[in-house]
């Protein structure tokens, strides 16, 4: 800064820092803040450092790192110091001339040049997109690749129109949040983004630039996929590696005035050689804004070819086996699982159906107790026995190898069944416990038996009894200890009483008499019916070309038709629309509709201000049943139809 005259009434204060360390005063400040916070002079530490103070004023010295670039003080000085532990002291009015003094040791230096924190966070795989609730399985090996982003640069490599062009985006996006906040009445939120729009609304050039960069944070979600790559400023930092439990961090130091930082993940695996971006999101949307290093990153990956590791959830302690799911449907959902009674639905009257895949977590300990054969069977209501589960199952473990800094994975395939031990036939090994097992493509990484429901019959339905039985090494089989079977080892079933997270000892009602796992569920493949019958009015029925004379507006137009699926899992629509105008009329419902169901308009309702109309019909009849990934499609069934009205 300028050098203050002699004779303008201020007096020297000489300021004395003593800082530990060799060749310490490079890299140390002091700064001199009049009462309102305001930078009134800075300078280096040196043996002779005095400034000039008015005696009648009050001032803070403060001593810390240098922030000046080309010897200018960053405006928010104050609080990027107080960030760095600086150290201070207050000068009251006729105090000067006078001296400072202050001793900085080495470690306080050292946290003035560099902040260092830790990069920290978990990488998971979505095994379900789309699905309720959501699937999720840790990413067990690869490498995140981090980087820190710098949004001002990014819009600086931008034109002004371009810049405007986001602002504008920005807008209509936040507009479009802020209707539906006010139809739900979420007014908290609405206030929040009508004053960040009110702020934006205005702006153009490098005040909208700067606005951006300031509530970046806020904003990011309305900036997903508007900036072009090649304009996003970024510096990479070292790769960190994904440990087993889908976990990585990443210590990084820098300049403690570079705080705070805006960090952006991608993740890569490579595979017999060949590397892959598993995860490679839109920057913007996903960036997280501010990191200081306290926040976990949740990196999830879409990418169905991705390898992650099966999911697992914590044991009790003993030795156990645990059915956990059909597909993705976690067994505490089906009515009736602990009890003698129960529909055997899922929640919304859903059954079962297709292919079944059976999710099972095995206690790693049981293959050193002499447990090491599993067997699953089902029986439908009316059946004489158990029929044995046969259909194979392959499982795949990765194995890694580090060569260059670059970890590859190659994949083993292992048949778990079905086997023959000694005289049972289809036994299913359970895996070793000791091998990274992966979950690549579900069902066929993770699931530990196929039941296929329609083996016998297209269309079979019905209550269905599953059972799981255990074996030794011999193919002797081994009771558990549930109801006093006295086994070595425990079924677990979800404790309905408790939360999602808690497991129980399977109770007696879910034992048989041999020790063995029951429970049932109810299936049903048949298929739905949708038909489309008449469209009368006036006494008159559409010919075979579609044509249907009416009388008056006021007249009752009819349209037959029938919904159907024999165990009423069915949800059907029917829609009528005109011409290009669209749809003008609807029905639906959530059980069969039998044949002689109709739909009623009126022709004026129908043709609104046309005389004469041409209508389009379309029934849609969806099967309900699930497979525990994903509606049974395959059982929908659906009609089209066509017709005119016409005014004599």
């Amino acid at each position: 800064m300028a050098a203050q005259k002699k004779d303008d009434g201020l007096v020297p204060l000489q300021v004395e820092v003593t800082v530990a360390g060799t060749d310490a005063d490079a890299t140390v400040r002091a700064y001199l803040f009049d009462s309102a916070g305001r930078v009134v002079d800075s300078a280096l530490v040196g043996n002779d450092l005095s400034f000039r103070v008015d005696p009648k004023r009050r001032y803070r010295v403060t001593v810390g790192p240098d922030l000046s670039v080309d010897e200018h003080v960053p405006a928010d000085a104050a609080a990027l110091l107080r960030a760095a532990g600086a150290i201070s002291r207050d000068v009251a009015p006729a105090y000067a001339p006078g001296t400072v003094s202050l001793r900085i040791e080495e470690s306080l230096r050292l946290l003035w040049i560099f902040r260092c924190i830790t990069i920290h966070g978990t990488v998971r795989k979505h095994l379900n997109p789309g699905g309720t609730p959501p699937a999720y399985a840790p990413i067990c090996a690869g490498t995140v690749q981090v980087f820190t982003i710098d949004l001002a640069a990014s819009l600086d490599n931008l034109s002004d129109a371009q810049v405007l062009n986001i602002g504008q985006t920005v807008l209509a996006r936040m507009l479009g949040v802020e209707i539906s906040d006010l139809l739900s009445f979420d007014w908290s939120d609405f206030a929040r983004l009508s004053a960040l729009s009110a702020g934006l609304y205005p702006l153009t050039g490098n005040a909208l630039r700067a606005y951006l960069v300031a509530h970046r944070a806020e904003l990011a979600t309305f900036m997903c996929e508007v900036i072009p790559e090649w304009a996003i400023s970024y510096q990479q930092l070292p790769d960190a590696t994904i440990q087993p439990d889908g976990s990585f961090s990443l210590t990084y130091c820098f300049f403690v005035w570079q705080t705070p930082i805006d960090v952006y993940f991608e993740v890569v695996q490579t595979i017999d050689g060949q590397t892959r971006e598993v995860a490679d999101p839109d920057i913007l949307c996903t960036t997280i804004w501010n990191y200081d290093g306290s926040q976990s990153a949740v990196i999830t990956v879409e990418d169905p070819s991705a390898i992650a590791c099966n999911p697992t959830q914590t044991g009790p302690g003993y030795l156990y086996v645990w059915p956990t799911a059909i597909g993705n449907v976690d067994l505490r959902q089906i009515d009736g699982l602990e009890t003698p009674s129960g529909t055997g639905l899922l929640p919304g009257d859903t059954p079962f159906g297709g292919t079944l895949s059976l999710q099972t977590q095995f206690d790693p300990n049981l293959q050193s107790n002499g447990i090491s054969y599993y067997r699953w069977s089902y029986r439908f209501d009316g059946d004489p026995t158990f029929t044995e589960i046969s259909t194979p199952v392959t499982h795949r473990w990765m194995q890694e190898t580090l060569s260059g800094g670059v970890i590859t994975i190659h994949l083993n395939s292992v048949a778990l069944g079905p086997n023959l031990v000694g005289s049972e036939s289809n036994l299913y090994a359970i895996p070793d416990p000791n091998l990274p097992w992966v979950n690549i493509n579900d069902p066929a990484d993770r699931p530990f038996a196929y039941f296929d429901s329609t083996t016998g019959a297209p269309g079979r339905a019905g209550m269905v009894t599953l059972r799981m039985e255990m074996f030794d090494a011999a193919g002797t089989h081994v009771a558990a200890g549930n109801a006093g079977h006295g086994g070595p080892f425990s079924y677990l079933l979800p404790d309905l009483s408790a939360t999602a997270a808690d497991y129980t000892d399977a109770p007696g009602n879910n034992i048989d008499t041999n020790g063995d796992l029951v429970f049932r569920i109810q299936v049903d493949n048949r298929r739905c019916t949708a038909a489309l019958g008449d469209v009368q009015a006036s006494g008159n029925t559409a010919d075979d070309c579609g044509m249907l004379h009416y009388t008056n507006a006021n007249d009752t137009v009819s349209v037959a038709y029938a919904a159907t699926q024999p165990g009423n899992f069915i949800d059907w629509s029917l829609s009528i629309s005109r011409g290009s105008h669209g749809v003008v009329a609807t029905a639906g419902g959530a059980t069969s509709a039998p044949v002689g169901s109709h739909l009623d308009r009126t022709a004026a309702q129908l043709a609104g201000s046309c005389i004469q109309a041409a209508f389009a019909t379309n029934l849609s009849a969806l099967a309900r049943a699930t497979d525990g990934y994903a509606r049974q499609s395959q059982y929908d069934a659906g009609a089209t139809g066509a017709f005119a009205l016409l005014h004599p």
